[in-house]
């Protein structure tokens, strides 16, 4: 199983696309975020891919290793979490 499988995104995130960066705001926080080409990418596809689809998604696309695209990847999403963009499900159930 994948170690953040259990994670969705915020559902009180506000999204807005600048075309090279995507910028979310946590409206409890006033807080904003901005996230490059490989953040994006990860925050729109963990709503329907595990953790091994995503390094595989960077790996092709940003032709990196394996082991970066996890390294990577496995950062961002704790990062998220620990920011409050992205909740356990069983969170988000209770």
């Amino acid at each position: 199983m994948d170690k953040y499988a259990n994670y969705e995104q915020n559902p009180e995130i506000i999204e807005t696309d600048l075309e090279d960066e995507l910028i979310l705001l946590d409206p409890e926080t006033q807080e904003m975020f901005s996230l490059n080409e490989t953040g994006r990418m990860v925050w729109n596809e963990l709503p329907t891919s595990s953790i091994t689809e995503l390094v595989a998604l960077i790996k092709n696309k940003f032709d990196v290793s394996s082991e970066i695209a996890e390294q990577d990847v496995n950062d961002l999403i704790s990062n998220l979490s620990e920011a409050g963009l992205l909740i356990s499900n069983s969170e988000s159930n209770e």
